[in-house]
């Protein structure tokens, strides 16, 4: 019997951080790589994975690729800008 493997291929995200993630994950910005075919829900359930102290802002974080908001069901492709912006408070 032969099983056939399907290729994993990875796409490139270069994904922002702003205010307290950046202070959760100690850097502004990093390049990932995340399966094709990942959307950003995705990928931001990877950095809860690896910085639980993300997970307190699940609900509310505002999510933003190539600087325009959007679900988070959106696909990512090769090249992709993600920021991960945390709720704003003020009045």
């Amino acid at each position: 019997m032969v099983v056939a493997f399907k290729e994993r291929i990875l796409v490139r995200i270069k994904v922002k951080l702003f205010a307290s993630f950046r202070d959760i994950v100690g850097k502004k910005e990093e390049d990932v790589e995340i399966e094709e075919g990942a959307t950003v829900q995705m990928l931001l359930e990877q950095y809860i994975d690896r910085f639980p102290d993300m997970a307190r802002f699940r609900e509310h974080i505002i999510l933003s690729v190539n600087r325009e908001y959007g679900p988070s069901k959106l696909t990512l492709k090769d090249g992709d800008e993600v920021s991960f912006l945390p709720p704003v408070s003020g009045g």
